[in-house]
C-alpha cells in the first residue's frame, strides 16, 4: 500500500509546475505527451498520473536532501584538521 502524498507536498509540487515555462511538455509512458495545463489538472484531480508527479516530485526533493547533506558532511570534514 502506498503512502499518502501530504496536503503540503501537493502544493510544492503544484507550485513547481506553475512555475515552469507555459511550453513545458512532460512525456510519460504509456499515458503520452503532456501539456502544462494538462499535467497541473491531473496535479489537482490527485488522480492516477497527479499521484505519479507527486511522487516523482517527492523522490527529487530526497535527493536534493541528500545531496545537501553530502556536501554538509563534506565541509565539515575539510574544517576539521
Amino acid at each position: 500500500m502506498k503512502e499518502e502524498i501530504p496536503e503540503i507536498f501537493w502544493e510544492l509540487v503544484k507550485a513547481r509546475f506553475e512555475r515552469m515555462p507555459p511550453n513545458l511538455r512532460l512525456v510519460i509512458g504509456g499515458v503520452g505527451s503532456l501539456k502544462k495545463e494538462e499535467i497541473l489538472n491531473h496535479i489537482e484531480k490527485k488522480d492516477e498520473i497527479g499521484e505519479l508527479l507527486g511522487r516523482m516530485e517527492i523522490e527529487y526533493l530526497k535527493l536534493i536532501k541528500e545531496e545537501v547533506e553530502s556536501y554538509e558532511e563534506a565541509l565539515n570534514n575539510i574544517a576539521r584538521p
